[in-house]
């Protein structure tokens, strides 16, 4: 901002040695500069609606949904739509999905009950904001991987694993990468560093257009991942809730969480 008035300053000193000139021109080009200025956003604080999903057919199975898509359920939409109309007031700036369909289908429903001029924003799709990569996982049973990750670590069940884990999600994709001989499941940090990247880019960006309320539409894992990023003590044992809100504030240089895994919207 402070470049931008050095800028217009410059200009109007060079506009006022031609007034003597032309000072009708010299007058409209002044009033123009000054305008621009006054249109230009400040860096403002940023407001994230973090929210995932609805529930799918794969969710609804208990199958392992990460690069792997399905539609929401019946149920899955009626919860998102309640959600939408609880965030209905909120004047979104911008609204972002990761690529997969279930997170568009999800974002879409949200903007539609929204009763301010968001309803009508583009929706951008991000293919940084998918879940994590199950690798020759996807589409598995959980209470299956939940097994495989209890006997890689010599414990009698899945139960027993999540249990004794701090952070059961990030051990067993941590699990799963090392057990997948194709290489090609994603490890956590590689999850981690995917997704906050394109969740701080989104932030950023929003910060420097002024700020505002943002949309963000992703995925279970995905969001304790994020989460983990600003502060690990605030990250769920268990993944967020389909259809819940995470709300984090960007001051373009420290995150603060707000709501962890609300409900509360989808209340009405």
């Amino acid at each position: 901002m402070k470049k931008r008035l050095f800028i217009a300053l410059l200009s109007v000193i060079m506009i006022c040695f031609t007034t003597l000139a032309n000072p009708i021109y010299a007058q409209k080009e002044i009033t123009s500069i000054s305008r621009a200025v006054e249109n230009q956003n400040d860096p403002g604080i940023v407001t994230i609606y973090l929210v995932r999903h609805g529930q799918t057919i794969l969710n609804h199975t208990n199958r392992a949904q990460g690069w792997a898509d399905g539609p929401l359920t019946p149920s899955g939409e009626d919860l998102i739509k309640r959600v939408g109309k609880g965030l209905a007031d909120v004047p979104f700036v911008a609204a972002h999905s990761s690529d997969s369909g279930r997170a568009i289908q999800t974002a879409k429903l949200i903007l539609a009950e929204n009763q301010t001029k968001a309803k009508d924003l583009q929706l951008n799709e991000n293919k940084g904001l998918r879940e994590v990569y199950f690798g020759k996982f996807e589409g598995e049973k959980m209470n299956v991987l939940w097994k495989l990750a209890a006997t890689h670590s010599e414990l009698r069940n899945g139960r027993e694993f999540f249990i004794r884990s701090v952070n059961p999600y990030k051990e067993l994709i941590n699990i799963l990468s090392e057990l997948d001989e194709s290489g090609e499941a994603e490890s956590y940090q590689e999850l981690s560093d995917r997704t906050f990247k394109a969740f701080k880019q989104i932030a950023s960006q929003a910060y420097q257009n002024g700020g505002g309320n943002i949309l963000v539409v992703s995925h279970g894992i995905t969001i304790n991942a994020i989460l983990e990023k600003m502060d690990e003590s605030k990250v769920p044992k268990e993944i967020c809730k389909n259809g819940s809100v995470t709300k984090v504030e960007f001051n373009g240089n420290n995150w603060r969480i707000q709501e962890v895994n609300e409900m509360k919207y989808a209340e009405n």
